[in-house]
């Protein structure tokens, strides 16, 4: 194997708002957090000698990791702009699936979260090689930097639940 996944990485403005959205709000748990300093951190971003703050999240303690936020602060870091309300090249979107859509749709609305995409329903009638058969419950939220996150649960087909 050449390659697989190994996490997805955010760089964020604001450390404690984006755990309040990823781990407060979501429901990922922190597994790991540590500081890189100096020029060895610098170097590995192409900036000037800088600390950057990482904290891995995933779904439970023994599992991989879904999430990096890296907050990069002793030096200036440029911020992406992508329009709020529709979704542009180039932007990145973070899948993420759930057990519990309308629970995480109460804490998301409760927290005050952006969505590009309200709770939208849809059928897909028949499974393919990568995607199961099933009623479709999407939602797509911003992050505290503006990152796209989309949360998707995927409940059984039933003949109502298919119309």
């Amino acid at each position: 194997m050449r390659l697989q996944f190994e996490r997805f990485t955010i760089f964020c403005r604001d450390m404690q708002a984006s755990l309040a959205f990823y781990r407060d709000v979501l429901g990922l748990l922190v597994v790991e957090e540590k500081t890189l300093e100096g020029a060895a951190a610098g170097g590995l971003l192409q900036l000037p000698a800088c600390r950057i703050r990482i904290a891995l999240l995933a779904a439970a303690a023994d599992a991989p990791v879904i999430v990096g936020l890296f907050q990069v602060s002793e030096t200036p870091m440029a911020t992406l702009h992508s329009p709020i309300g529709q979704p542009a090249c180039g932007q990145t979107a973070l899948v993420l699936s759930t057990n519990d859509f309308d629970g995480l749709h109460a804490a998301l609305t409760a927290a005050g979260s952006q969505f590009l995409t309200p709770p939208v329903r849809y059928p897909k009638l028949q499974a393919s090689p990568r995607s199961a058969a099933g009623l479709y419950r999407e939602m797509i939220v911003y992050d505290p930097d503006g990152v796209l996150v989309s949360l998707l649960q995927i409940d059984p087909l039933t003949d109502h639940g298919a119309s």
